[in-house]
Order: structure tokens, then sequence, then C-alpha cells
């Protein structure tokens, strides 16, 4: 760490320091401050929906319930053959494309063994 670097995390510290919150700061193999770090978990792998199904197989089942939504509509998607988990993540990935980031909002019905999605405007 160059002379600047180290001038300018004691700078940060002291300041931190100064308004009394609690911090964590990892540099050059050093922790500073009161704040314990918690390791990072390993990242999960996905879940391969087309390996379980078959390609596209979900998205054909869920794409009639969705396509045509109109603002304020919801489509009810039974799980039928499918995991609940596959029919709620292609169902809204497919919402998102259709509809934009936004545009709809959608929740497992684990009772009922459906996914609920409403088109929202945008």
């Amino acid at each position: 760490m160059l002379e600047i670097q180290k001038v300018t995390l004691r700078k940060a510290i002291n300041l931190l320091n100064s308004i009394g919150v609690e911090y964590a700061i990892l540099a050059n193999g050093e922790k500073y401050g009161s704040l314990e770090i918690v390791p990072q978990r390993a990242p999960t792998k996905g879940v391969s929906y087309s390996k379980k199904y078959g390609r596209g197989v979900v998205l054909n089942y869920v794409k009639p319930y969705i396509q045509n939504l109109k603002v304020g509509d919801v489509a009810q998607i039974p799980a039928g053959d499918f995991d609940l988990r596959a029919v709620s993540a292609i169902g809204a990935t497919l919402a998102h494309d259709l509809f934009g980031t936004g545009g709809h909002t959608s929740r497992r019905d684990k009772n009922n063994n459906v996914v609920e999605i409403m088109r929202l405007e945008v």
C-alpha cells in the first residue's frame, strides 16, 4: 500500500471512530474496526429446469397463462406435473421479459400448488 493510501485509510478510520459507528475494514490482510466479519457463503448452484424437464417445456406450459395479461389481470398457473419453484421462476422470468422491470408481481401459493402473477402498470 502506498503512503498516500495509508494516510487516507487512517483518516477514514479516525472519521468513523469520531462518529461512533461500527465498521470493519480489510486492508493489506489486516482488519480494522470492531464489526465482526462473516465469511461469504459459497455461491449456490442454480437449478436447471431445462435439464430436469427438457428445454423450453416449462416455458411453453407457462406462456399461454401470461402472454395476454392486461394491466390488473391475474394469472393463476397450476404447477401440474412441474415443481412449483420451476413454474414460479420461469413465470417470473417470462413476465419480466414481456412486461419489463416492475411490470409484474408474483407469489407462490403452496396450499393450492399454483403461482399467481399479476401484471402491473409500469
